[in-house]
């Protein structure tokens, strides 16, 4: 596929939980044009940004700009780089809190002829906390800050002689000086990392990152994953800190406490997996662990990228669409000649919308479709080439949107959980029960889900609002821990949603500057966007999926995306192109008049 250069905007980001009725703020605005997604993966290069000094800023808007970079960095720095540019009495009664507030300016400073008072429109991101964590904020709105600027007599330059008492830098300086890297952390039941995303200080020296790192992962995850990730276990500790890397060799030494009891070889493989891939860089080939007394041991090699189950995404997917109720394959995908999985061909009818995944040589499907003048689901599993029995599930009275499959395992005895929206409402089906059960914490106005690669997080679009939540699980039920809302500054309002990476999303709806839709990339945390396609019309998109990417392909925007707009499909290249029914696998002779494909998916 031929690949153009996207533009990267900076959005802020609002949190709210998500509890009966959703909302954000109705004005939203784009703020700046820079590159476009990068991997996240520290390339162990010492390479700063350009920090601009007191004296770089000749009059008061830009001046106050550079203000607004200063404490952005080593947050152990924060404070005096910033009271270099207070004048000596403001300086010495500035005493903020540790936190620093990330703002986004709505307009330029503000500053009146004559005045000394700089005055700043803005709107608060969240607040970086000192374990790199950006904690979204819980309003929107705009607030007006007022900083005094103005010359010491006997000294060169502008100075602050009066500041907000807070930490504050912009969102191009949260951009410019951290490094977006993924901490990890293995679900309950140890079948797989999931990723916590992180701000590293881009002005913390390379050998110092790895502590860092550690730290971070000590102190646990973020809030919003809370209950839905394993800790570390108590007592665990760094001993010593960590050198710089010595031929490659990343050498780690950590507390007894870490692996408990000392000799049990699976959770210090299980240490060593969540170790290797949250500290996953350039500097390092090896890594040589020791845990308390026991003997150090030296790692080499990559087979711990099996334990991210978004490292086995696959580089292009089985492609599946819906023609004519029936789930067929898509032609230039790969096995695009063999059977449908698991479908017997008497249970290949009516369907509306379908589901398919896989882990191992196990295979899920997920139905819906129409029995009777209602929509029912029909799930099912076993091996990939089998053809099996689909279990019926009755739906309640409502819009029945896309399922999906969440938490799937190659292992026979283990059923899937998959999800489903129903009236607005979320849903958890299971491979091989015919009940359905509403997820706890879910809220209600939901018309869109999709689960990220991990399996253990959700996007989730309601009243065209977009949010990310966790899911904890309890043996065959899940339950949605609260959600944060993210503000999608170019959209006014979200249709459908997915993930594009580990931690990226492909949104589409309503864009906020016009009457016309469009899709956009962005981080899950909201802080960073991409327009993938400006303008794809005016008719809504009902459904959108796109495939993620493997953390180790170097890139977090996906390749293959698709879409559905009043009934008709398209997949996403440098424009939007058309999906017909030529493009099915399987030739169709003298195709119905205005039947089309819809519906399409992928194998996960």
């Amino acid at each position: 596929m031929t690949r153009r250069l996207r533009a990267l905007l900076a959005v802020p980001l609002v949190a709210a939980l998500l509890a009966g009725g959703c909302g954000i703020p109705d004005s939203t605005e784009v703020q700046r044009v820079g590159p476009g997604p990068s991997t996240g993966v520290s390339t162990g290069e010492d390479i700063a940004p350009t920090r601009h000094d007191r004296l770089a800023g000749s009059d008061p808007a830009t001046f106050v700009r550079y203000y607004l970079e200063a404490a952005a960095g080593d947050p152990n720095t924060a404070m005096e780089r910033v009271k270099q540019f207070l004048s000596p009495s403001a300086a010495s009664s500035f005493d903020p809190a540790a936190e620093v507030r990330v703002v986004h300016l709505v307009d330029t400073p503000l500053v009146n002829p004559g005045s000394v008072d700089v005055r700043l429109r803005a709107q608060t991101v969240g607040v970086l906390n000192h374990n790199g964590i950006l904690d979204p904020a819980a309003d929107g709105s705009a607030q007006e800050y007022t900083l005094t600027v103005s010359s010491t007599s006997g000294q060169a330059g502008l100075f602050v002689t009066k500041a907000p008492p807070v930490l504050l830098i912009s969102d191009d300086a949260l951009d410019r000086f951290y490094e977006r890297r993924k901490l990890y952390f293995w679900n309950h039941e140890y079948t797989g990392l999931v990723p916590d995303e992180r701000y590293l200080p881009r002005d913390l020296p390379s050998e110092q990152q790895p502590n860092e790192i550690i730290k971070w992962l000590i102190a646990g995850p973020s809030p919003w994953l809370g209950n839905a990730v394993e800790t570390l276990p108590e007592g665990t500790a760094l001993d010593g800190n960590v050198p710089a890397p010595s031929d490659e060799k990343l050498q780690i030494n950590l507390s007894g406490q870490a692996v408990r009891p000392p000799d049990d070889q699976t959770k210090l493989d299980r240490l060593r997996r969540q170790l290797m891939w949250s500290l996953r860089s350039g500097q390092w080939r090896s890594l040589e662990l020791k845990v308390g007394n026991q003997a150090s041991i030296e790692y080499t090699g990559t087979d711990y990228f099996t334990s991210n189950t978004a490292y086995a995404l696959a580089a292009s997917p089985e492609r599946f669409l819906v023609y004519n109720g029936q789930v067929r394959r898509m032609s230039g995908s790969p096995n695009a000649s063999d059977p449908i999985p698991l479908l017997r061909p008497e249970d290949n009818r009516f369907v509306r919308a379908a589901a398919l995944a896989g882990s191992g040589k196990r295979r899920f499907a997920a139905l819906v479709v129409s029995s009777a003048g209602r929509e029912e689901l029909r799930v099912g599993a076993g091996a990939a080439d089998e053809r099996v029995s689909l279990t019926k599930i009755s739906l309640p009275k409502g819009t029945t949107g896309q399922p999906v499959w969440a938490i799937t395992s190659a292992e026979p005895s283990a059923p899937a959980i998959g999800l489903v929206t129903v009236g607005g409402r979320l849903y958890s089906f299971t491979s091989d029960d015919p009940q359905l059960t509403k997820v706890d914490g879910a809220g209600d106005g939901i018309t869109a889900v999709a689960v990220a690669p991990d399996g253990r997080r959700v996007a989730l679009v309601s009243r065209g609002r977009l949010f990310v939540a966790a899911l904890a699980t309890g043996g065959a039920s899940v339950r949605m821990l609260p959600a944060e809302q993210i503000l999608t500054a170019p959209l006014k309002q979200v249709s459908a949603v997915d993930w594009s990476s580990e931690t990226w999303l492909t949104v589409a709806g309503e864009r906020a500057d016009k009457a016309r839709v469009a899709i956009f990339e962005m981080t899950s945390d909201g802080s960073f966007v991409s327009e993938r396609l400006a303008d794809i019309g005016t008719e809504s998109v009902s459904y959108l999926t796109a495939y993620p990417v493997s953390p180790v392909s170097g890139t977090d925007s996906s390749d293959t995306i698709a879409y559905v707009a009043n009934g008709d499909a398209f997949d996403v290249l440098s424009d939007p192109v058309r999906i017909s029914v030529a493009d099915l696998a399987v030739a169709v002779p003298n195709p119905p008049s205005g039947v089309k494909p819809t519906g399409p998916s992928f194998l996960r």
